[in-house]
């Protein structure tokens, strides 16, 4: 039996400002952000980590930083937990993609595996997301039987890696929040993944972030 654990980077500047980067951009944590993954670091401290794995993106980065500095591990990065390809939108303001196009991140979770609906822009399937995290789940899972992982990435693989958990359509997980650095763990026991932990923080954050 073995947990693998999902944490989200800390809130970044692209966050703030509400600007889409995707996986090309460069957008640092604020110090916001840092304490966030100082707090999430902490409460792993409980259970035996024995891997870190990281996307490459420098919001990522940053984070994985923190976490192996707190745990006393060093990590690797894997590019299976990248940032969506966001083609046309990178550098674009949220608020503005919505006000001129609607709502396209709803189409973006298509319950059909093979659709991009967002082709016009270039934009990654969320299907793709799950291919890809889906791999990285099985490839994990045999290379590290028995052992407790950390995967640090972003908003979609998460929710992801919950989607194929829970085995849930792609549309179940569209509204779900996932905030900057929270944790979410999924145990594999026999072949059978499951969700155990969802949107973990530090209990203040509850307070003001839902």
């Amino acid at each position: 039996m073995s947990l693998l654990i999902f944490m989200r980077h800390g809130q970044a500047y692209n966050n703030v400002k509400r600007l889409l980067v995707g996986r090309n951009l460069e957008s640092h944590l604020t110090d916001l952000g840092r304490e966030q993954v100082r707090q999430s670091s902490e409460l792993l401290k409980s259970i035996p980590i024995h891997k870190i794995y990281s996307s490459p993106v420098i919001r990522t980065v940053e984070t994985a930083e923190i976490a192996s500095k707190s745990l006393g591990l060093s990590f690797e990065l894997d590019e299976r937990l990248f940032e969506i390809e966001l083609g046309k939108l990178v550098g674009l303001y949220y608020d503005d993609v919505i006000s001129t196009h609607g709502d396209l991140f709803a189409k973006f979770y298509s319950d059909n595996d093979n659709e991009n609906s967002l082709l016009e822009f270039e934009v990654e399937s969320f299907g793709s997301v799950r291919e890809r995290i889906r791999h990285l789940i099985q490839e994990m899972e045999e290379k590290h039987k028995d052992k407790n992982i950390l995967f640090i990435s972003h908003l979609d693989p998460i929710k992801a890696a919950i989607s194929l958990a829970m085995n849930i359509k792609p549309s179940s997980v569209y509204s779900v929040q996932i905030p900057n650095a929270s944790i979410s763990v999924l145990k594999s026991y026999e072949g059978t993944l499951t969700l155990c932990g969802f949107n973990i923080l530090n209990m203040k954050r509850f307070l003001t972030e839902f």
